[in-house]
Order: structure tokens, then sequence, then C-alpha cells
């Protein structure tokens, strides 16, 4: 049992080769299809793309049948690479493939999408007894998860698998955090800085101390917080009414999300309080909007679980040791999670992702493919 190295490192060059950054991922979406096809898979596609504006229709799903009994196991991977992605010019070297400086490489994800592939030829051509296997390919994760998050979940009997969208392959994401995107507005009471400050109050000041009493950056070792967008005021000489901001807060577990979030609304309810003043007799206070909305869930997947126990026990036999670990992003298990899915996220061996200076490691590349392979062949439910 071993897959054929030179074949999958064409099928990556051909695919690194068609342009699909984000929202323009119509031609490999098409591509898929036909290697679906050509694979003996049945294939569908979903209307995911008709939801928001990319040229695709949808996300790419392809039934390859099992010769064993049991669950589908689902390999999952995304269509999109990020910006500049159009004319990629692969460059294939001893150890590495990298483009020619002009533009990303695409091995996110198209390494994961090689190896997919790879595996499902090698089960063909080795007639080696197997589950069946769905293969998900995904639109628009690198803006926002939209694929994911539209995908027809219906369409997909499997619930367990791998997402193949990590750099190193000796690391697993097994968890990944749930986050808030926290909208702040502020209406003070506008005045004229130089003749009656006295009767204005500045939303400036209001959100600066709400910020210098709340608690920023690193939470603990699970939970964060930022805001990274201010916008207010037009003149020097105007007590500033209104100002905007805008930040998030994301944990690894939902309980301390909520209680972050909370803590940061806390925060500017108090400088509302410490604010509100009379003014010619008038209480005036200032306005406080504060719009919390759910970016996306947290993936938590336990170490025990035997799909991780499994993709651990084929890097042990590659001669990699793999290590569960969290990440501080989001991809699209975080999605599939909170539909339902357990998909731990291996590495596909590149790096520098999202630059033009990533680079795909081969021998990572090749061992990523078999363990994803070991994997789908000790998978039985």
């Amino acid at each position: 049992m071993t897959i054929n190295q030179k074949r999958l490192v064409e099928t990556f060059v051909e695919l690194a080769k068609i342009d699909s950054e984000s929202f323009f991922e119509k031609d490999i979406q098409e591509v898929l299809v036909s290697k679906l096809k050509d694979l003996g898979c049945k294939v569908q596609v979903d209307n995911a793309g008709k939801k928001y504006n990319t040229t695709a229709q949808g996300n790419v799903i392809g039934f390859f049948p099992g010769t064993i009994k049991s669950a589908p196991i689902v390999l999952s991977s995304h269509m999109d690479t990020v910006v500049p992605g159009k004319g990629v010019k692969p460059v294939v070297k001893k150890d590495k493939i990298t483009s020619d400086g002009t533009t990303v490489l695409g091995a996110d994800d198209k390494a994961g999408i090689a190896i997919i592939l790879e595996v499902l030829k090698t089960l063909q051509e080795q007639k080696l007894p197997h589950p069946p296997v769905e293969a998900v390919f995904t639109l628009t994760e690198e803006n926002g998860m939209a694929g994911a998050k539209n995908l027809d979940v219906k369409k997909i009997k499997g619930r367990e698998g791998i997402i193949l969208d990590n750099e190193e392959v000796n690391e697993l994401l097994v968890q990944g955090p749930a986050v808030n995107t926290i909208e702040v507005e502020i209406k003070g009471l506008g005045a004229h800085a130089g003749v009656c400050p006295e009767k204005g109050i500045s939303a400036i000041e209001v959100a600066a101390y709400a910020l210098s009493v709340m608690k920023l950056g690193r939470i603990d070792k699970e939970t964060v917080a930022n805001f990274g967008i201010i916008k207010g005021g037009s003149l020097t000489n105007a007590v500033t009414e209104d100002i905007y901001l805008k930040g998030e807060a994301r944990s690894l577990q939902d309980g301390k999300l909520e209680k972050q979030t909370a803590h940061m609304k806390s925060c500017f309810e108090k400088a509302i309080k410490r604010y509100t003043k009379k003014i010619n007799g008038k209480v005036h206070k200032p306005v406080l909007t504060f719009t919390v909305t759910p970016r996306y869930p947290a993936v938590n997947v336990p170490k025990t679980h035997p799909m991780v126990k499994a993709i651990l026990a084929a890097g042990k036999a590659q001669g990699v040791k793999i290590s569960p670990v969290a990440s501080g992003g989001g991809c699209d298990a975080n999605i599939l999670s909170g539909k339902g899915f357990i998909l731990p996220n291996l590495g596909v061996g590149c790096r520098d992702c999202h630059t033009v200076k990533e680079s795909l490691l081969l021998k990572e590349f090749f061992a990523a493919c078999e363990i994803a392979l070991s994997a789908v062949l000790a998978y039985k439910k």
C-alpha cells in the first residue's frame, strides 16, 4: 500500500495552475466534477454559490463507493485561494514546490485536494478494502467560510473524517475558537470644543474610558479579545458626537466567550454611566449600541476520539509524530463542527501560506497523503 508520488505532484501542479481566487471558483469546480466522475464517483454540486456573489454553482461532493460495510468517511478541502492567485506558475524543486514569486502557490488548499484525489485513485487501483468515501470540496473558505456555511449537509451521509487544510503534517488541529464579532456605536453630545466644550459629551472619551478598564489581548490560554477598528470625529474644534468601534472575542470554550463578551459590554455600560451629566439642568446620557454577531462556532474534537487515534497511528507508521493541537484561527472545521461533523484538520506540508513565498514541502506532502490513506483504510463504523 503506497501512493504514487509522481502522480500526486502532477495533480497538484495541474490544480495550482487553475485560477481560483475566492469568489472565482467556477473553473476548478468544473475540473473537480470531471475528475471525480473519472474515478467512478457519483457527483453532486449543491447551490451554495447561488447564495452569495461567486462564479461557481456550489460545493462539490463526490461519493466514492466502498468495498466494506461501513458508514462513509469524509475527506474535505477547499477550492479557493487567496490573492494574488491568478496565473500561478508552480516551480517543482528537489524537495519542495514554490510559485515563481509573483503569486501565492495555492498549496492552501490545493495540496489537500490533490491528496484526496490521490487517496481515491490509490484505493481504486490497488483494490484495497475500504469504507465509502465522501469527498467534499468547499467554496470560499478564505473569505468567511461561505461555502461551508451554505453546504447542503443533507447530501452527505458521513459525519466523521479529516479536513486537509493545516500547514505542518506533525500538527493535527483538534480545537479551534468560537468567535463573536462585536460592533459598538456610541452617541454623545456635540458642542463647540473651543467655545463651550462643557456642553458636550465626547464619544471618544466614553470609548476611551471603556477600553481603559477592559480586559483585552490575551485573557487566558483559551481566550483573546481585541478592538481593531475605530472611526469617529471630523473636526478638531468639535466635541465628537459619534464613534464606531469593531472588534472581536474568541475562545476555545463557549462559556468563556460568553463571559468575555459580557465583560466588554459591561465596560461600555460603565463608561455610559460615568459620562452621563447635567447640562443646563437637563440630564444627558450617551447612547450605546452594542451588537454581537457570532461568526463561527468552536471545534472541540476529543483527543481520545477514534478518528484522532487513527490519524496519530497512521502518522507513527510513517515516522511522523503528530501532536493534537489547538488553533487560534478559524477554518471550515469550525463551521462543519457546528453542523455536527467531527473533522480534525491535518497538515499538508505547506509553509508561508497567504504569501508569495508559499511553498509545499514534498516530504510532508507525501506523508500527509499516506496518513490520510491509512486513516481511510482503518475506518469502519
